[in-house]
């Protein structure tokens, strides 16, 4: 099964979730990549183990990341000079 990067969200309403947090940390196979939040984590990981865990904290969400390429915002000659 392929690796992906997913990251996993905290949409609950309850306290902090230090206990999950470190579920998710011990997930075996799994790599937490960014946890400077408390509330949403990236985690290079398989999916399904990965999923599987998500569905048992309540209040967590988890999607595929996403990458946005950054615009070109270098000016251009819109036609050559005559």
């Amino acid at each position: 099964m392929a690796r992906g990067r997913f990251v996993v969200r905290f949409a609950g309403d309850r306290g902090e979730p230090a206990a999950d947090l470190e579920r998710i940390r011990r997930l075996p196979e799994a790599t937490v990549l960014d946890a400077s939040s408390s509330r949403i984590v990236l985690v290079e990981s398989d999916e399904q183990p990965l999923r599987d865990l998500v569905e048992s904290l309540p209040g967590w969400v988890v999607a595929p990341e996403q990458e946005t390429p950054v615009p070109d915002t270098r000016k251009r000659i819109r036609r050559p000079p005559a």
